[in-house]
């Protein structure tokens, strides 16, 4: 007679797998980015600096603090977007040179659960940088700000802008040798149309639309509109708010499927490991 089937575990639904394999995920990259705190901790000094001497440029040699209100929103959406482009798509890029991502493809994740699983890793680290940046120039400067919670959801899409973009430039990575100086031309791009400058307000009309489309400028302007104490429906009536929306969900809808592409195509053409 045969022996009975060996059961290991109660079944778990499609679902609920996907979401623990993803929350592993993101448990690694977080254990990751503990163990190289020290370059976190230089490049939140790094950024900082790069502010202050922009800053001081613009003002000519002096720290304007109205302009400063204006600019440091800018400056901490940047922050998030930059290291989720550049620690995403070097994570991807060490793991191929590597040969361990193509190991990933053993594993039941989907690569949706594995890819928000990394981009989870990567908002913690770049909103901890934002976060301590954000206090020491605020407490240092003395920055004045109306905290309410209108600003709360443009803060929230900007953040997810953000990561949308470094989740666009991770899935790149799989299929663009080059990948490493389109990041920091696009990051650069950021800096200087993203408002961490000067205002996007000020921009003449059609730099001002060019920067529209620029992640993370809509949610900004969005942002200094409601931390000037006006309310959020004054980013719904000035369309701020609407394109903010639509910019988010494109740049994200096309990063994910981007990326489950890429890896689909590098899997069946040898690509996730050195050729």
């Amino acid at each position: 007679m045969s022996a009975p089937p060996l059961v290991v575990g109660e079944p778990r639904s499609w679902l609920g797998l996907q979401a623990r394999l993803a929350s592993n995920e993101a448990a690694k990259g977080v254990r990751l980015m503990w163990h190289r705190r020290s370059m976190v901790v230089v490049g939140v000094v790094l950024n900082g600096l790069t502010y202050l001497g922009v800053s001081l440029f613009i003002g000519g040699g002096h720290i304007v603090k109205p302009l400063m209100v204006l600019t440091l929103p800018a400056l901490l959406a940047m922050v998030v977007a930059s290291i989720a482009a550049l620690q995403g798509s070097g994570g991807v890029a060490e793991e191929i040179y590597g040969g361990t991502l193509e190991q990933t493809q053993l594993s039941p994740a989907s690569p949706h659960a594995q890819v928000l699983g990394r981009v989870a890793a990567l908002a913690v680290e770049g909103l901890a940088s934002a976060f301590v940046l954000a206090v020491v120039l605020v407490l240092w400067f003395g920055l004045d700000y109306d905290l309410h919670l209108a600003a709360l959801l443009p803060a929230l899409l900007t953040v997810v802008d953000g990561l949308a973009y470094g989740l666009l430039i991770a899935a790149l990575t799989v299929r663009v040798a080059s990948i490493g100086a389109i990041t920091h031309v696009f990051n650069m791009v950021i800096m200087v149309f993203g408002g961490m400058m000067v205002p996007i307000a000020v921009f003449p009309d059609v730099l001002e639309t060019f920067a529209r489309f620029i992640p993370t400028a809509l949610g900004v302007q969005a942002l200094n509109t409601t931390l000037a104490g006006h309310p959020l429906g004054a980013t719904w009536s000035d369309g701020t708010l609407p394109w903010l929306l639509v910019h988010t969900a494109v740049l994200l809808a096309v990063g994910l499927v981007t990326y489950v592409v890429n890896i689909g195509r590098a899997r069946h053409e040898g690509g996730l490991s050195p050729r």
